[in-house]
């Protein structure tokens, strides 16, 4: 093969994780850094830098059931989301590329251990639900 070759297979995103309803985690190289971004049928839905952050996002769409995430802002929330339990709201501003736990800590008001048992706690949900559904 030649080395356009192998730069051309390199730069095809590759998919991590698949999901239900035609979701998946899609990692693609770009240059020096790795992104990962969540697909559904309609396409490219939100870009991450981490996988740990794609995978928290693909567990709150599963435990959400799905929601829109467009026209929100850097910081917004989607109005399902946020209608959501303490600990689903929490987990989606975690997996947000802007923020992370020490922001949502700071931002509910509480320890960096609640914010980490609440993704905790959406993550194992989402594992129970992805497995009742297969």
């Amino acid at each position: 093969m030649s080395d356009g070759e192998n730069k051309r297979r390199e730069e095809q995103p590759v998919v991590v994780e698949e999901y239900a309803h035609n979701c998946q985690i899609v990692r693609e190289d770009e240059g020096e850094y790795e992104r990962y971004h969540y697909e559904n049928p309609m396409g490219r839905v939100k870009s991450f830098d981490s996988l740990d952050r794609a995978r928290l996002y693909a567990d709150v769409q599963t435990v959400m059931g799905g929601f829109r995430d467009e026209k929100i802002g850097e910081r917004g929330v989607p109005p399902a989301v946020a209608r959501a339990r303490e600990d689903v709201l929490a987990a989606y501003l975690v997996s947000n590329p802007t923020m992370g736990i020490e922001w949502v800590a700071r931002s509910f008001g509480v320890d960096e251990d609640v914010v980490r048992n609440y993704c905790q706690m959406v993550q194992e949900r989402a594992e129970k639900k992805r497995n009742e559904d297969s």
